[in-house]
C-alpha cells in the first residue's frame, strides 16, 4: 500500500509525467525488453468485478475461485500483450511477508472483517478476500495453475525467460520484482513494472541507479482523478498510463528546489523524507500529515537545514543513512512540532461543526468510515494547548504501563522508530535486512524525544542476522482475524484456540490522528514475535510433516 493517498499527490502535483499507452508505442516509440507484474492486484480486481455480475450471487466458493483464477490468467496475458516484451517477463505473487509488513496485513484484515458483521453495511461478500494470503488453499492453487500457464512457454510470448513467483516463495511481491532487477538489468534497458501499490514509486526511484529508464503502469481509472488526466493525456484513458520515473524524478527535484540542477542524490533524500509520513512499516507523524501539507513541511525543513553542496541524509554511494544530518532534520522539524500539531488540531476540529446523520444505512455505513474525524476522544484528552500535553499523548496512544519508567519507555520508542528508518531504507535498497523486526507501536514518538537519541555518527541499528521467513501458516495464524481461521489447516486452528483464548476477543481499533476508517490501527494482540517463533517450531508436530 505505501503512503497513504500518496498516489493522488502525484497525480495532483506531478501530472505531466503521465503518459498513455498510445503515446508510449506511437509518439515516444518506446521498446520495452522486460514486464515485471506484481500481481496481487490483479486478484482484487478479478474478484471485484466478478461481484458486479449477477452470475455471483449464484456461485459457490469454488466457483467463485475457478472463475477468478481464470480472470488473473487472461489479465496477465493482456498486459503482456499490451508491453511486449523483448527479453523477460517477471511474475510475482506475495509470499509470505516480513513480520514489519504483517501488522499493517493483520489490522486491514480485522477491519475488513468488522465491517462486514456490521448489520448496516450494504454489501455481503459470498467470498471473503483473506484467501488471498500465503498458504490458503487459494492461493496454492492459483500459483500451482500460473504456473502451469506461463512457465516454460517463452516461445509463445517471444521472450527469453519467463519467471513466476508465487505465493509459495517468501517476500512482498514487489520486493521480488526489484531483488530480480538488481541482479539482472542493464542501465539503458526500458523496464515496465505493473502494480498498484505507491511503494512501487519509491522503489523504483531508488533502483534508478540499476536502470535508468523504469515506467510504472496502472489503470487509467485507478491512477486518480481522469478528467484532471484528460487535461494531460489523448482521450484513451481506459487504457493504462505510465509514469515515467525519470521523469518523475526530475520533477521532484524541481519540486524540492535545492538548485538549479537536477541532483539524484536530492531525490533520493526525498524519498527519506516520505518515511516520515508513514507507510506500511511506520507510522506518521501527528504533526506531518500528507493531507494537510506534510510534504511541504518536510520539504521546506530539509531545504533551510539540510541541503547545502555535498550534504545529504543518504550517502552518494546509496547504502547508508547520514544519521548526523538526520539529527539536524530532526532538530528542526522538533522546533516545530508543538506549532504544526496545533494547526492540525484547528483543522480536525473543523469536522466537530458537521452533522452526521445515521438513520439509513449509507448514512450509518457514512459515520463509520469517517469515525476517526468525529469520535476523538484520545486526541482531545491529549489536548497540546494545555501544560504536560505530551505526557498524555504516551499515556494515551501508547497505554504505555504506570509502572514503566517514562524515560526508558520513551527511549524504547525512540529507539525502535530510528530502527525502523534504517530497516524500511535497506528494505527499499537491498532487500529485507530482518525477517523478524516490526516497529512495536501505533504512533511514533514525539520529534522532540526522538531527537535525543538520533546519533551525530555513523552506525547501524539493524545489524546483519540470519533471521529465516517465517511458514506461511504462522503467517496466516497472525494475520487471520478469529472468523476466518478455517483457511488454516484444522489442527493449527484448534491449537491456536487452545493456546490463546483471546483470539475470539471483540475486534477493537485506535484511530487518534487518522482520517478515515481504514487508516485505524487494531488493537487486537493476542500473541507477537515468541509466541510466532514457537508457533514456527511446532508446525511439524501440527502438520506432520
Amino acid at each position: 500500500m505505501g503512503i497513504p493517498s500518496y498516489f493522488s499527490y502525484i497525480i495532483k502535483n506531478h501530472a505531466h509525467i503521465l503518459n498513455t499507452l498510445h503515446y508510449q508505442k506511437n509518439v515516444a516509440r518506446t521498446p520495452f525488453s522486460k514486464l515485471y507484474m506484481d500481481c496481487n492486484s490483479i486478484i482484487y480486481d478479478a474478484f471485484h468485478n466478478l461481484e458486479k455480475q449477477e452470475v455471483y450471487q449464484k456461485m459457490d466458493s469454488a466457483e467463485i475461485e475457478r472463475f477468478i483464477i481464470s480472470d488473473v490468467i487472461a489479465s496477465i496475458k493482456k498486459y503482456i500483450h499490451c508491453i511486449n516484451p523483448s527479453s523477460n517477463i517477471y511474475i510475482a505473487f506475495d509470499g509470505v511477508a516480513p513480520f514489519a509488513k504483517m501488522e499493517q496485513q493483520r489490522t486491514r484484515r480485522y477491519k475488513s472483517q468488522y465491517l462486514s458483521e456490521l448489520p448496516f453495511i450494504s454489501s455481503k461478500s459470498r467470498w471473503n478476500t483473506a484467501s488471498i494470503t500465503p498458504g490458503t488453499n487459494f492461493m496454492n492453487t492459483l500459483s500451482e495453475q500460473i504456473a502451469r500457464e506461463f512457465e516454460h512457454k517463452e516461445a509463445a510470448y517471444g521472450v527469453k525467460q519467463i519467471i513466476v513467483s508465487g505465493s509459495n516463495v517468501p517476500g512482498e511481491g514487489e520486493h521480488k520484482m526489484y531483488e530480480h532487477l538488481r541482479a539482472n538489468c542493464n542501465k539503458q534497458e526500458n523496464v515496465a513494472i505493473y502494480g498498484l501499490d505507491s511503494d512501487l514509486i519509491m522503489l523504483s526511484i531508488f533502483h534508478t541507479v540499476y536502470c535508468y529508464n523504469i515506467y510504472i503502469f496502472r489503470e487509467a481509472i485507478v491512477f486518480g482523478d481522469s478528467n484532471r488526466l484528460k487535461q494531460h493525456s489523448p482521450s484513451d484513458s481506459k487504457l493504462p498510463l505510465f509514469l515515467n520515473v525519470h521523469k518523475l524524478m526530475k520533477s521532484i527535484c524541481k519540486e524540492m528546489d535545492c538548485g538549479s540542477f537536477y541532483d539524484k542524490y536530492r531525490v533520493f533524500d526525498y524519498v527519506f523524507l516520505c518515511f516520515f509520513l508513514g507507510n506500511d512499516f511506520l507510522p506518521h507523524f501527528p504533526a506531518l500529515n500528507i493531507r494537510t501539507h506534510g510534504i511541504q513541511v518536510l520539504l521546506d525543513t530539509y531545504r533551510q537545514v539540510v541541503a547545502k553542496p555535498g550534504q545529504y541524509l543518504i550517502t552518494m554511494a546509496g547504502d547508508q543513512i547520514v544519521w548526523k544530518n538526520v539529527n539536524i532534520l530532526v532538530k528542526e522539524l522538533a522546533k516545530n512540532e508543538h506549532n504544526l500539531l496545533l494547526q492540525e488540531y484547528d483543522l480536525r476540529d473543523k469536522w466537530d461543526k458537521r452533522q452526521w446523520p445515521e438513520t439509513t444505512p449509507k448514512e450509518k455505513e457514512e459515520l463509520i468510515n469517517n469515525a476517526p474525524v468525529i469520535f476523538r476522544a484520545e486526541e482531545k484528552y491529549i489536548s497540546p494547548n494545555d501544560a504536560h500535553w505530551e505526557t498524555r499523548y504516551y499515556n494515551s496512544l501508547f497505554h504505555k504501563p504506570e509502572t514503566d519508567d517514562h524515560v526508558e519507555y520513551v527511549k524504547a520508542v525512540s529507539i525502535n522508530y530510528l530502527e525502523g528508518l534504517e530497516w524500511v531504507f535497506k528494505y527499499y535498497t537491498k532487500g529485507c535486512p530482518d525477517w523478524k523486526w516490526k516497529y512495536n507501536y501505533h504512533y511514533p514518538p514525539l520529534c522532540a524525544d526522538l531527537i535525543k537519541y538520533v546519533p551525530h555518527f555513523a552506525t547501524e541499528f539493524i545489524c546483519k542476522n540470519t533471521n529465516a521467513p517465517f511458514s506461511p501458516y504462522v503467517q496466516l495464524s497472525y494475520v487471520l482475524p478469529p472468523a476466518q481461521m478455517h483457511l488454516l489447516p484444522e489442527k493449527i486452528r484448534n491449537h491456536l484456540f487452545t493456546m490463546y483464548p483471546g483470539l475470539s476477543a471483540k475486534m477493537e481499533f485506535q484511530w487518534a490522528f487518522c482520517r478515515y476508517f481504514w487508516e485505524a490501527h487494531n488493537k487486537n494482540a493476542p500473541f507477537g514475535l515468541k509466541e510466532m517463533e514457537q508457533l514456527q517450531k511446532e508446525l511439524p508436530r501440527l502438520c506432520y510433516i
